[in-house]
C-alpha cells in the first residue's frame, strides 16, 4: 500500500498503470479524518442534504467561481497541491473540475444508482476519471460501491433507461464490491467504466463525496469544442 510519509495515498506508476488498464484503482485514506468532518460540515450547515420522499440526494459543486464560498473547505480540498499534482501526472495534462456531489442515500432501503457510465450523461472524449471518497464506513449493507473492471474499453454504452430519468447501462455481468471503505478511503474510475450503488440497508445515511475531474485536452464529442467552460483545478493566479 503506497503511503505518503503523512499516512495518506500516494498515488504511483502501478495505480496509474491500473486505471487505463482496468479502469479504476483504490486510494486508501484518501484523505484524513479532519478532512472528512470539513467536507461533511460544508454540505450539512447550508441545509437538508437528505430526501426522505427518494432514494438518495444529490448536492452539487460545479465551479470555484459559484461554490467556492459556500463550500471553502470543500474547494481548498479540491484544489489542494497534492490532488492537483495527482490529477496532472495521471492525464499528463493540466486537470478540469467537471462536477464535485455530495451524495447521501437515505437509511433504510435508500438506494444508488444502476449500472451506468458517467459518459453516458455529456459525452466527453478525452481522459477523465470520477472519484468516489467515502465519508462514513461503507459496505454492502449501506448502498456500497460496485464497478465492473475494463468495462471503459467497451467504449461510451447505450442508455437503456427510457425517458428523463438517471442514465442506465445493462449488467456488464463482471460487476464486484468494492472492498470496505472507511471515512477517508476513496476509489478512482474512469469515466467509461461501469459502476453502480446498492441498497442502504442500515438504519443511518450513507454519506460520500464524489468529484470528476478531465484532462485539459478534453472536448465535447458532439461540437468538437474544448471543456474551457470548466475551470482548471490548478488556480490560474
Amino acid at each position: 500500500m503506497a503511503m505518503s510519509p503523512s499516512g495518506l495515498f500516494e498515488m504511483n506508476d502501478t495505480h496509474i498503470e491500473e486505471f487505463y488498464r482496468d479502469g479504476y484503482f483504490v486510494a486508501p485514506r484518501l484523505i484524513d479524518r479532519e478532512t472528512v468532518e470539513s467536507i461533511i460540515d460544508d454540505f450539512e450547515s447550508q441545509g437538508e442534504t437528505v430526501d426522505p420522499a427518494g432514494e438518495w440526494k444529490a448536492t452539487g459543486f460545479t465551479h470555484f467561481s459559484s461554490h467556492a464560498e459556500t463550500y471553502p473547505r470543500v474547494a481548498q480540498f479540491l484544489q489542494s497541491e497534492r490532488l492537483v499534482d495527482m490529477m496532472e501526472r495521471l492525464f499528463r495534462s493540466p486537470a478540469r473540475l467537471w462536477l464535485g456531489m455530495y451524495a447521501v442515500v437515505r437509511p433504510q432501503g435508500g438506494r444508488g444508482l444502476a449500472w451506468h457510465q458517467d459518459n453516458q450523461y455529456t459525452h466527453i472524449l478525452g481522459p477523465a476519471l470520477n472519484a468516489f471518497i467515502a465519508l462514513d464506513t461503507i459496505t454492502e449493507e449501506n448502498a456500497g460501491l460496485w464497478i465492473a473492471p475494463r468495462s471503459h474499453l467497451l467504449g461510451r454504452q447505450p442508455n437503456i433507461n427510457e425517458g428523463e430519468g438517471h442514465r442506465r447501462a445493462a449488467d456488464p455481468g463482471n460487476g464486484q464490491p468494492c472492498p470496505e471503505m472507511a471515512p477517508g478511503d476513496a476509489v478512482f474510475f474512469h469515466r467509461e467504466t461501469l459502476h453502480r450503488s446498492g441498497e442502504n440497508r442500515t438504519e443511518n445515511v450513507r454519506r460520500a463525496f464524489a468529484f470528476q475531474v478531465a484532462s485539459d485536452a478534453c472536448h465535447y464529442a458532439e461540437s468538437g469544442r474544448p471543456i474551457v467552460d470548466r475551470q482548471l483545478l490548478r488556480s490560474e493566479g
